[in-house]
Parts: structure tokens; C-alpha cells; sequence
């Protein structure tokens, strides 16, 4: 028994020898390989991919501003808390406007501006109030999405005007563009004009509440190119925003339907592999393989936390442009970047990515009458 057993344990050693030896080899062989594998490419060509669904149906769209009209400031999300939005009304009131104030502009509820009842109803009173001719959001943060199940969708497709807001905001477009039909703006807020501000923003943003007229090639600020990330022409309904928000509400009854659109993201603030795990839960849920196009806004403050031989944010985005085969492009001044153009959202746009790197993003459809 004792020579069995010793001669099980030493096949056991000499088999375990085996296994580390292949092991090693293996491992090896893995670090061999990364160390010459390209970087981050996508495994997929990128070319149309078949049974992209055409535009959707034309959306409501509101009324544009004229003087004297009365813009309703709500807080759809985080509190004002005490800052000063007098330099930002100021700025309003000199447009020409008069403008209204929600409860949740000045509400405190933790760190919400109110109850997430008191901000959907806010809005949807606001919708209602003949009064008021456009919405304006106080800022972003977060609360937005909270009051989702709350908005009454049908009563606001009766009464289209105006919604303007963008980052956390990105909530309520997607709602409201799918679930009311109605057009709305990715835009500045309130809390966009209670400090400094570009004039690039300002001149758009006072432009986009009155024009009636179709937009034609969104205007690069002075210095700034859009570029081509894969090459191609798309065209569809623009849709998107903020890549948090859109990814968060993946697996909700308010997720982004892609068919037919062309997706804008934009995002502030976030390490290149935080930007990597969004995109790829928008590729597993099926939203990259909708869209016929993606143009990526300003990724603003988002190329801190980069070690050596990390994936670039440059690199990041073109793998899923890649991954995704359609046409992409980048730098739409749009997004938290001091240059921030008015939007619209649910409206028909030509995105042209030339082979030559130069790129371009065209607005052919009207977003207000």
C-alpha cells in the first residue's frame, strides 16, 4: 500500500510539474502575442451593415420664440441650491423674454430640486400653461430620469413647445422625443449664463430660439474642425446626449431606439475606461447595431487617469465606431465644452465623413415653425 501510494504521489508531482511547464508556456505565448497585437481594432469591418431600419416618422415640433414670450425655468433634476442665477436671468430678460419660474427652481429636496413629484409636475404644468411658450432647466446633476414614470406624455404631446437642457437633461429628450412625438434642444441651461460664457454659445443659443428656418451645416467655432473617424455618408433622425445618461437608461421603458437614427454622445469628466465599459454596454444592448451613424460630441475633462500603455480615449471611440460599421465623426461643439450649440433632437440631419479626414454635420429639416 505504502509503495502505491507513493507511486500515486509521484505521478501527482510529475503531472503537476507537466501542468506548470504548459501553463508557463502558455502564458508565454499570451504575452508574446499582446505584445504584438495591435492596438484596440475592431475584429469587424467597417461597412453598412444590412436591415438598418429607415428614419422614423416626423416628429411635432414646436413653436419658435418671438418677443415678449414667456420662457418657464424648471428644475428637473439637482438643486440650485444658493447660487446666483441673477446674472443668468439678466441675460434672458435682455434677449427679450420674460420668464417664469417653476417651484422646483428653488425647491430643496436633499440634493433634488424638490420631490421627484413636485419636478414632474412642474413640467408637465408647465406643458399645459399656455403661457409659457418654452422650457428652459435650471442645470443638470442628476434627478432627471426619476421622473420619468411621472410625465403625462400625452398631455404633453398636446401642447409641443420647447424643452432645453442637455447633460442629465438627456433623460427627458429621449423620453419625450419617443414617448410625446415632440421635438426638443439639446441646449444651455440656466446655469450655463450665471458666469462666463462663449460668445459662440451665446450668439447660437439666441439664434436657436427663434429660427424657423432649416439649420444647414452646424457652424464650427473658430479654430475647431469636425473630423472623420470611419469614413462615410449616414443620415436618419438625430437622436442622444450624454453617454451616462444614455446608458442608464438601458433596459428601462425610456432606453434610445436607434432604428433609423443618428446617435450623438457627448460626456464630461470620465476616465477613458469608464467611456470603454459605457460604449460596450450600448454594443451588448444592441443600440450600436441600430444607429446609421454616430458623431461624437465634446468629451470634456475625459483624458485624465491614461497609464502607460492604457487605450487612449482617440482610441476608445474609434474601436466602436469601428465595431458599430457605420460612418463616424467627432468634434460636434456640443456638450460641456464652454462652445455649446443648440441642438435639435428628433429632427432629420446628414452626417458626411470624408475619406479625407474633414467631416461634417448637416441639419435639413426645420425644428420649429
Amino acid at each position: 500500500m505504502k509503495k502505491a501510494l507513493a507511486g500515486i504521489a509521484a505521478v501527482t508531482i510529475s503531472m503537476a510539474a507537466l501542468t506548470g511547464s504548459v501553463q508557463a508556456a502558455e502564458l508565454q505565448t499570451a504575452s508574446a502575442a499582446a505584445a504584438s497585437a495591435p492596438r484596440m481594432v475592431s475584429s469587424e469591418a467597417p461597412q453598412e451593415r444590412a436591415g438598418r431600419a429607415p428614419a422614423a416618422a416626423t416628429l411635432q415640433k414646436p413653436r419658435a420664440l418671438r418677443p415678449g414670450d414667456c420662457i418657464g425655468i424648471v428644475g428637473p433634476a439637482t438643486t440650485a441650491g444658493d447660487t446666483d442665477f441673477s446674472k443668468a436671468m439678466d441675460y434672458i430678460h435682455k434677449l427679450g423674454y420674460r420668464t417664469k419660474l417653476a417651484p422646483s427652481a428653488t425647491a430643496v429636496w436633499g440634493y433634488f430640486a424638490g420631490t421627484d413629484s413636485q419636478r414632474a409636475a412642474d413640467i408637465n404644468n408647465f406643458f399645459k400653461d399656455d403661457s409659457v411658450q418654452a422650457i428652459l432647466c435650471l442645470r443638470g446633476g442628476y434627478g432627471a430620469a426619476r421622473v420619468l414614470d411621472r410625465l403625462d406624455y400625452a398631455e404633453i404631446a398636446r401642447h409641443p413647445k420647447m424643452l432645453i437642457g442637455y447633460s442629465d437633461i438627456t433623460a427627458l429628450h429621449a423620453a419625450l422625443t419617443q414617448r410625446s412625438n415632440i421635438v426638443t434642444i439639446h441646449g444651455s441651461m440656466l446655469t450655463s449664463f450665471k458666469g462666463d460664457y462663449s460668445d459662440y454659445t451665446a450668439k447660437h443659443f439666441a439664434q436657436g430660439l427663434t429660427n424657423t428656418q432649416v439649420p444647414g451645416a452646424v457652424p464650427m467655432p473658430k479654430g475647431e474642425v469636425m473630423e472623420t473617424v470611419v469614413p462615410g455618408h449616414a443620415e436618419g433622425t438625430l437622436i442622444g446626449g450624454n453617454l451616462t445618461m444614455i446608458n442608464s437608461l438601458v433596459g428601462t421603458p425610456y432606453a434610445i431606439d436607434g432604428r433609423g437614427k443618428l446617435l450623438f454622445i457627448e460626456e464630461i469628466g470620465d476616465a477613458p475606461y469608464r467611456i470603454d465599459r459605457n460604449l460596450e454596454q450600448l454594443w451588448l444592448s444592441g443600440l450600436l447595431q441600430q444607429v446609421n451613424g454616430i458623431v461624437y460630441g465634446e468629451f470634456y475633462d475625459c483624458t485624465d487617469d491614461v497609464g502607460p500603455g492604457d487605450f487612449t480615449l482617440d482610441e476608445i471611440l474609434a474601436y466602436y465606431g469601428r465595431l458599430a460599421g457605420v460612418p463616424v465623426m467627432r468634434g460636434l461643439p456640443v456638450g460641456h465644452a464652454p462652445n455649446n450649440y443648440f441642438l435639435p433632437l428628433g429632427t432629420h440631419a446628414v452626417m458626411n465623413a470624408g475619406k479625407d479626414g474633414k467631416a461634417e454635420l448637416i441639419l435639413d429639416e426645420a425644428y420649429a415653425k
